[in-house]
């Protein structure tokens, strides 16, 4: 577990419902970004305000922030999220992170951009993959934001997900997100229990028992 672990556990599977909401809207399009506009553009089913929080190189292993890149196109106004990330960085005793470049063991582009997610009260994150690795946007969209949300099965896909590529506690993650929605979570020695209900009624499938397991496979923030 590292300093973040806490926070990933706190906001990670907001993030990834967020993502679900995109994934609903974006139909796996690719991104057409306007700079001067400031906007992403997926096809014409969405067009959405973004920010750019940084980048991910597969080469050299290491994250960077938007706000450290010297030789960049991008305006200053669309970089003022990753301003907000350092700042917030600070203010919770993670100074190590607020390096201009960090080892993706340290901090990587998913981890941080769940964070971000929630901290910069974003409307989704954004993957966008190019030779030799991937920028990272934050997307601010009420049209997103009006999507539904997790079905069961969705909210337990992300969570084993989530689980298999960073060490969160599956229980911690499940009752954080459960109890920022005001729904109910119990917990016993062998299985975790997820009471999902809408206001006082519980209809048959929104209501099961399983069993904390790890599984394997990518996260489903990276499935764009």
């Amino acid at each position: 577990m590292n300093d973040l672990t806490p926070f990933l556990e706190r906001y990670a599977l907001l993030a990834l419902e967020k993502q679900q909401k995109l994934l609903r809207l974006s139909e796996g399009q690719f991104v057409e970004l306007d700079l001067d506009g400031g906007v992403a553009r997926f096809g014409r089913s969405l067009a959405a305000p973004f920010q750019v929080l940084g980048t991910e190189s597969d080469n050299s292993l290491t994250w960077l922030w938007a706000w450290a890149e010297e030789h960049t196109e991008m305006p200053e106004q669309l970089m003022r999220s990753s301003r907000e990330m350092k700042a917030w960085l600070e203010q919770n005793g993670l100074r190590e992170l607020t390096q201009p470049s960090l080892d993706v063991d340290l901090a990587d582009g998913t981890q941080l951009s769940c964070i971000a997610a929630e901290v910069c009260r974003a409307s989704g994150f954004y993957r966008d993959p190019y030779e030799g690795g991937a920028l990272f946007l934050l997307l601010f969209s009420d049209q997103i934001d009006r999507q539904p949300g997790f079905t069961l099965d969705e909210l337990v896909g992300s969570l084993l997900d989530l689980g298999s590529r960073y060490p969160v506690r599956h229980r911690t993650a499940v009752a954080s997100y459960l109890r920022s929605r005001g729904r109910s979570f119990e917990e016993r020695t062998d299985s975790c229990r997820r009471s999902w209900r809408r206001g006082n009624r519980s209809s048959p499938s929104s209501t099961r028992t399983d069993r904390c397991v790890r599984s394997t496979g990518r996260s489903s923030a990276d499935r764009e």
